[in-house]
């Protein structure tokens, strides 16, 4: 692979592997967080109905457990905190052959470069008949901010990120009778997104003498696409106290279309900008990355202890195991060199775990509590500073309060704590190594997330 290959891959690659979860709020880079009632007891049992029609998002049948006509608005404020420290880039080893330091300079830590992002929800129900429901959903699915600063030691690898993803799910469910129900639902997924990193100009440039770090500029990917879907699912009550749920929600490939751009430093000069563009290739273009977000598969029940008390269990898994390698096609061939790229993710399918309990005090109050495990989906070897995916304990608490028998509102907090984990990227000499642009990048992250979750109710 050429070094424009490389550079135009590292822009592109974002859009799959980066652009979406420097501390996402379940493993890889999902979010969770649709139902503000559910997020007080940390999810469980929002798959056997959760709390309100907020659960369509999890399974379209627990539409069937609610009557008349519904609506649901709400939206969440994910707080992450993402430090890290003691880091160290150097450039690969080709660097010292050419006679040239190979340490990247620049600070070793980097205070949060994760940023707080609202993640909206709005939800609808409509009663077709006793037995019959239709439901819409729109949620921001995923999305953050993150950035570090512009000469971190790791700049490479990353710069910002700044993702939005929508989810508009129309579905319809169906009560058999008192104990079955079934659901389906269609996802029509938008995702949009400007991601950026530094590029190493004086790298690319060695063979006409370019010193590598001396010719710092950027690469900037903006993309977007639709992509289409599906959710099914089915609630059975055995007996009037216990109540499960499955749901499964089908993989969506997503085929991100955009624009490469880069800004050159105000110091290079005529003929290294023309060697750059016109040899080798580093000038904008159109690209284009496939995404293959997984599968997903869940369990909840919920049971019923007495009129004043009722605990939830809840259990998903996630098949990013299937997310294995990233193809990346580069649209305009203004260089010989130029061809498409894959480049190997090696993630695993997790699971998340979570116990809950709701207290009903009176009339007006609930209050509920819960706690929750969520396996992160990067290993260690491939960790990088747009993905710190690790290992994660919920702890959450919420409470909801009904003004009339028409008008509720839901509010939930959950604190997550992240496992402690590194970056430990690593380059070779060959040229077809993905990081051989980027350098190798040592670190150490502490992180934790706090959210916050409100949302209204109307029932008429």
């Amino acid at each position: 692979m050429t070094n424009r290959s490389r550079l135009t891959l590292t822009a592109l690659t974002l859009v799959a592997v980066g652009a979406f979860a420097p501390v996402a709020q379940a493993s890889g880079f999902q979010l969770r967080e649709q139902s503000p009632s559910s997020q007080g007891n940390a999810f469980a049992g929002v798959t056997a109905g959760g709390f309100d029609i907020s659960a369509q998002f999890f399974n379209p049948a627990t539409l069937a457990l609610y009557s008349g006509q519904q609506f649901a608005f709400g939206g969440t404020l994910i707080a992450p905190k993402a430090d890290l420290s003691n880091a160290y880039g150097s450039r690969t080893s080709l660097v010292g052959a050419f006679g040239y330091d190979p340490t990247i300079s620049g600070p070793t830590s980097h205070k949060n470069s994760a940023k707080s992002k609202v993640a909206p929800e709005l939800y609808g129900m409509w009663s077709l008949t006793d037995d019959l429901k239709l439901g819409i959903g729109i949620n921001g699915s995923y999305g953050f901010v993150t950035e570090y600063d512009s000469n971190f030691v790791g700049r490479y690898h990353a710069l910002k990120t700044d993702l939005a993803v929508m989810d508009i799910a129309p579905s319809l469910a169906y009560r058999i009778n008192p104990q079955w129900s079934v659901g389906v639902a269609f996802v029509a997924r938008y995702a949009d997104a400007t991601l950026t990193n530094a590029v190493d100009f004086g790298l690319a440039g060695m063979t006409i003498g370019t010193v590598p770090g001396t010719l710092d500029g950027t690469s900037q990917l903006k993309g977007n696409t639709w992509a289409y879907g599906f959710k099914a699912g089915l609630t059975y009550q055995p007996t009037e106290a216990l109540r499960i749920g499955l749901a499964y929600s089908g993989a969506i490939n997503m085929n991100l279309k955009g624009n490469v751009s880069f800004t050159y430093p105000s110091n290079m000069t005529a003929s290294q900008l023309a060697y750059m563009q016109n040899s080798l290739g580093l000038r904008n273009q159109p690209g284009e990355a496939e995404l293959n977000l997984p599968a997903n598969a869940s369990f909840g029940f919920n049971y019923k202890v007495s009129d004043m008390f009722s605990f939830q269990g809840e259990a998903a898994w996630t098949g990013w195991s299937k997310f294995k390698t990233l193809d990346a096609k580069f649209m305009s061939n203004t260089a010989p060199q130029i061809t498409d790229s894959l480049t190997e993710e090696h993630w695993r399918d997790t699971w998340f775990y979570s116990l809950g309990g709701n207290w009903k005090l009176n009339d007006v109050w609930s209050v509920r509590t819960g706690v929750a495990h969520d396996q992160g989906a990067v290993t260690d070897p491939y960790r990088t500073p747009r993905i710190p995916d690790a290992d994660r304990t919920w702890v959450s608490l919420g409470a909801s309060y009904a003004f009339s028998k028409s008008f509720a509102v839901d509010a939930g907090y959950s604190h997550l704590f992240i496992k402690d984990s590194s970056v430990m990227l690593a380059t070779t000499a060959s040229q077809s190594d993905p990081n051989f642009t980027r350098g190798n990048l040592n670190g150490d992250f502490k992180m934790d997330i706090n959210i916050f979750a409100v949302q209204a109710r109307f029932s008429f």
